[in-house]
Formats: C-alpha cells, structure tokens, sequence
C-alpha cells in the first residue's frame, strides 16, 4: 500500500491534489486534510523504512525532521521549494485569486453566486496521470475543488451565499485563458398592466420601423435603466391587438438581461411608467423563470367590448340573433395573420354574449370568450373563415370600430 502510494511523491505535489485522489473517502475533511494525513502516512513509513526513498522528491516533506533515514533528511533539508505538478500552486494562492474575483465583483449588486471552473489544459493532463497512478476511485475533479474552494472563501469576504440552482451571478473561473467572466443572470419582474392607448404593440418587434413605442418599452426601459441591464425581453399572458386597448389587467414578466442593479424601487417604477399615459402597472414583484413558462402555458378568458359598424341599418330587436353566438364557434387562422400563422381551424367556445344598441349601424357587443378567440373575425366573418359571426347572423357587412380588453381571468403570479 505504501509502495502504491509513494509512486506519487516522485514528482512535488501539493496537500490539495494529493488528497483530492481520495476525496471520496472519511467524511468531513477537505481535500488539503486529507493530503496531509497521507503526507504524515508517507513520511513515517520512509522514515520507517517501508519505502525506498532513493526517487522521491524531497521537496514534498518540508518541516519533517526524520530520526531514521538521514540520508533523505539531509536531501529534504537542501531541497529547494517546488510547484505542484498538478495545479501549479494555484490552491497556494486560492486566497489572492478569490479576493481578485472581490474586487472585480464591487459594481455589481447580488445575493447568491455560482462558481464554475474551466481548467487549463494541463491541468487535466496532469490529473489525468495522478489518476493513472493511483486510479479513479475515490477521486474528485480538479474543478469541483476549485468551485468549492473559492466559493467558501468568497462567503466568507462578501457576506453573499454560494447557490446552485439559481443564483443571481455565475462567475467562471477560466484558468485555460488566465481570465474571470462573471456572467449576471437574467433579473425577472412580474406584475399586470393595462394598456391605455392604442396604437401601439405589444413587444418591441414592431418598432421603430413601424411603431415609436410598445407596451414592452413603455415597461422595460424604465426598469432597464434602474436595473443598469443590457436589454429586456416581454413575457405577456397573451397579447391584444395593436388597436386595441386593455384594462383587463394582463399578467407578464420582463426579463432584465446582465442587470447590474438587483434591488429596485418597484413602487417609484410603477409611478414612473404611469407617467407615459400609454401604459400603467400592478402589483409589480421580483419573478423567476417558472412564472413565465406559468404566464405562457395559461389559457385565460377574456371579456371583450367592441363597438361594431355595420353597413346598412338594422332595428334593435335584430340584435336578439347575436345570443346565437353563444357556444361553440370555428376560426380558420385569420387572413391578417396568416403570414406569421399556420392556416389551422380552431374551435373556442364563446361563454356569454350582450349587445347594447345605438343607433341603426352601430352597437357594442360584449363576449366573454376563452383563450384563443379572434374577436374582430367573430364579428366580420373573415369571408367565410369564422362561423357563426355578426356578419352571417344579421346577413350584413360588419366590423369592429374599436375594441376593448375590459377583463382577463387572473393568474396568480
């Protein structure tokens, strides 16, 4: 056993290195105690005489006074230090590194970190031939003792806590390039709003070509600005037409990318993004990524109230054929989205249906509908391509003048 394990001190190598190879093994020890148990191990059985010390590095066994073999004591005595052939000495000056990860983390607000480790390559060369020394059994890779290593040791100079699975921060530990990328993951907010104006869109797609602003922008640069990110992106329970208004209080997530800033005023940015008169917010709150897959995969109802034009005058009671829009109707995948939309049939069920009359060519018609439905075809027919519709029941060209997203079923956020 001793013969096995001396193999190993025929080149320098350090205490965390040495018992990384067994890290596997006694629970609550690190890798450095370990190495230095077996360090102890090995210098009594060459100071016993167990092994041949004629090959071994005497570099290894600084400060240990042999009684026995003098020969090797006088070699450790004019032995020059030496760096780990593993890691270089790079665990001898964990401390420097990790303070030099302090300093460039001072502009950067954050509560949780994750360390990642990207090792040169000869420090997987050279671990690669401990393990061909002593075997895979126990051991543990170089870059999960460096993850953990460093980690502790940034706890302990920020206050912050290491955290695996979603950390505010992820700093890479690249040794292959000499350099420390910290990468800031996304900050998300959640919150509702309702759209006061229209036209203007919903996500930033459309401008500025098209449109000067959206709902989006309205939202996010206030809070990008604050935040000190890079960019946003738009989660939105659905979205309304560009003409259309919403009070309906839709739910959404803005997703900060590289913020700087993690701790915000949410009351002060809801007064500030009141003050566009475009958009206006609820309820706003720090969110995460589970809340946007929740936002995307919900099915919500939706009341509508839209003003309808038709094009020759009808008398009140013909509105009466409108409760026959109640239940079951069939869309084809509207001609205006037809472009950016696979030409699919759907069939949405319409819960409730009222009218209010105002004069022969014009009324409002109020629909409570699941998620899905595409109210202006409800009301033109889309030539053929939603059945039923205003326009089949009352036998008369119809459209939608204005529209309005009065109520959206809530999604906890």
């Amino acid at each position: 056993m001793f013969k096995r394990h001396s193999k190993v001190f025929t080149v320098s190598i350090c205490d965390h290195c040495l018992g990384r190879q067994y890290a596997q093994l006694l629970s609550g020890y690190s890798n450095d105690q370990r190495g230095k148990i077996l360090r102890d191990s090995a210098a009594i059985a060459i100071d016993g005489g167990l092994v041949e010390s004629s090959e071994l590095e005497p570099s290894n066994f600084p400060n240990f006074n042999f009684r026995q073999n003098k020969d090797f004591s006088k070699l450790v005595a004019k032995a020059k230090p030496m760096k780990c052939v593993v890691c270089n000495d790079f665990f001898k000056d964990i401390d420097k590194f990790t303070k030099k990860i302090a300093t460039k983390l001072k502009n950067t607000e954050f509560n949780t970190f994750l360390i990642g480790t990207i090792p040169s390559r000869d420090f997987l060369e050279r671990e690669e031939q401990m393990w061909e020394i002593l075997g895979i059994d126990f051991c543990e890779p170089i870059r999960a003792e460096i993850n953990r290593e460093v980690g502790k040791r940034l706890e302990i100079l920020t206050g912050k806590k290491a955290e695996l699975k979603k950390p505010d921060i992820t700093i890479i530990v690249n040794l292959d390039k000499n350099r420390i990328d910290i990468n800031k993951n996304p900050l998300f907010i959640s919150g509702y709003y309702n759209k006061l104006k229209r036209g203007f869109p919903q996500c930033k797609w459309g401008t500025p070509k098209k449109y000067k602003t959206s709902v989006e922008q309205s939202i996010g640069i206030p809070i990008m600005k604050a935040s000190k990110g890079k960019d946003h992106k738009f989660h939105g329970a659905g979205r309304e037409d560009i003409d259309a208004i919403c009070l309906g209080k839709r739910a959404f997530v803005l997703e900060i990318t590289e913020p700087s800033i993690r701790k915000l005023n949410l009351k002060k940015l809801t007064k500030e993004i009141k003050k566009s008169k475009r958009v206006e917010v609820f309820n706003l709150s720090m969110s995460n990524m589970e809340i946007v897959r929740k936002i995307k995969a919900a099915r919500l109802t939706k009341n509508y109230s839209a003003v309808v034009k038709l094009e020759k005058p009808i008398q009140k009671k013909d509105l009466k054929k409108l409760s026959k829009l109640k239940g079951i109707i069939k869309q084809r995948t509207p001609t205006r989205v037809m472009h950016r939309r696979a030409d699919l049939m759907r069939k949405r069920k319409v819960f409730s249906v009222k009218t209010k009359f105002k004069n022969g060519k014009t009324f409002t018609l109020e629909v409570k509908t699941e998620a899905g439905a595409y109210i202006k075809e409800l009301v033109s027919g889309d030539e053929g391509r939603s059945v039923p519709s205003v326009r089949s029941l009352l036998g008369i060209q119809a459209v939608v003048k204005t529209l309005d997203v009065v109520k959206i079923e809530k999604i906890k956020l």
